[in-house]
């Protein structure tokens, strides 16, 4: 029986893995929460300078810096010890993003590229220039167990995040069936199943893959008040600790590598 992310919360362990990185989380508008996740507590927030909203954040391990995606579409880098940002482009081809609909923001390590989707749109950008390429609408292997159901793409990480990698995957939370996915063709936004959470996914979700220098990969969810640790090879729950500090639903994530 799929259990809710409540259920999960009620038996969870008081300490998360021993863990170096920091975690910051994207909460209302444009404010950062910065999380230890040896601890799944917020240590300190900081305000955003300079936008009216962020659609997400993400960690660019090719300039080792932080970015930010506007509600204007611009892509700015942050500093998240103040929330200072500089501009780095505006995307040339802006995305239509229904209202309240989910949008993601998440660099691909390998190429250096940003992916962008909303909805089934999935487009791939340039930060640097805000070339946008449009991709191929999100969509289901055909031969997927799920090919049938809605795909609701909720959040998206790619592994081996940490320097210029030689090859990375793209992972993907589906909130209609609380299942972990990969997106096996990128470009052509093809998606198959992986596994299910183990948990009823409520509410937004914020997700990413923290990858050591070692490359050791470690997926890290936020979904329902808890933070969570996903097995990339089943998709599976396998730790939840409750999130301590945060006021606010955390709608987006990234780790900050240890420096």
């Amino acid at each position: 029986m799929t259990r809710t992310f409540a259920a999960l919360l009620a038996t969870a362990a008081f300490a998360a893995p021993a863990f170096a990185e920091t975690a910051v989380g994207l909460t209302g508008d444009r404010t950062l929460v910065m999380i230890d996740p040896a601890t799944a507590a917020v240590t300190g927030t900081v305000e955003v300078q300079g936008v009216t909203r962020l659609h997400g954040i993400d960690y660019r391990p090719g300039t080792m810096t932080l970015i930010g995606v506007t509600d204007e579409q611009a892509i700015v880098t942050i500093d998240p010890a103040t929330g200072a940002t500089t501009a780095l482009s505006t995307m040339n081809t802006k995305m239509d993003i229904a209202e309240g609909a989910t949008v993601i923001v998440d660099v691909n390590p390998a190429a250096d590229r940003l992916r962008f989707m909303s909805g089934s749109t999935n487009h791939r950008v340039n930060m640097d220039t805000g070339e946008v390429t449009v991709d191929g609408a999100l969509n289901w292997d055909g031969a997927d167990a799920n090919a049938t159901a809605a795909l609701n793409v909720g959040a998206t990480a790619y592994s081996n995040s940490y320097g210029k990698p030689e090859k990375t995957a793209m992972y993907n939370i589906d909130t209609g069936l609380s299942a972990l996915l990969q997106q096996t063709a990128p470009n052509d936004g093809t998606n198959a199943s992986i596994g299910q959470l183990g948990a009823t996914v409520e509410g937004p979700v914020a997700f990413d893959i923290a990858t050591s220098a070692d490359g050791t990969n470690t997926a890290w969810l936020v979904a329902n008040g808890g933070l969570h640790t996903v097995d990339l090879a089943t998709g599976a729950v396998t730790g939840t600790w409750e999130l301590k500090g945060s006021a606010d639903p955390i709608r987006d994530l990234t780790v900050l590598p240890a420096m």
